[in-house]
């Protein structure tokens, strides 16, 4: 039985893909968005819009590492969450590697049942479903945060 997570699946790709009830999705936020804005630092934001877009695709990848089983799997660096320089230069390139990262956690989330929402994440205090819908929050915090930047 799926009716749960098929629930988080939908609402994980509305946010990222179109119709969400909030107005744009992060792929039509992204995409629509100008190459010189990317990387600009902004005086009131620790972090550029590029740097969110890794940390986005980051998530996305602990989330599968978790969904695999990977104990040790984390984010405790800044590098880790929000990228360097090397990999923040090619817009295309960020952005290909969030919808790739997107595409690898659906793929994953489909492979599973409703079971999975009640495991506990590995090497966390929490359960998947706790995981799974911040997930849904996170993106749509960051969502704001990006659009807040480009206007």
């Amino acid at each position: 039985m799926r009716a749960e997570l098929e629930k988080i699946i939908d609402n994980l790709e509305t946010v990222f893909r179109g119709d969400a009830w909030h107005g744009p999705s992060i792929l039509e936020l992204l995409q629509s968005m100008p190459n010189d804005v990317t990387s600009r630092k902004f005086p009131y934001s620790k972090h550029s819009i590029a740097e969110l877009v890794f940390h986005l695709t980051a998530w996305r990848k602990f989330v599968i590492k978790k969904i695999e089983g990977d104990i040790h799997y984390d984010l405790v660096s800044e590098e880790d969450n929000y990228g360097n320089q090397d990999v923040l230069q090619d817009w295309k390139v960020l952005i290909e590697n969030l919808k790739l990262a997107q595409s690898e956690l659906v793929e994953k989330l489909e492979s599973c049942n409703d079971e999975l929402l009640v495991k506990m994440v590995p090497g966390q205090y929490y359960d998947f479903h706790k995981l799974l819908t911040g997930l849904i929050q996170h993106d749509t915090y960051h969502l704001g945060m990006i659009w807040v930047l480009w206007e």
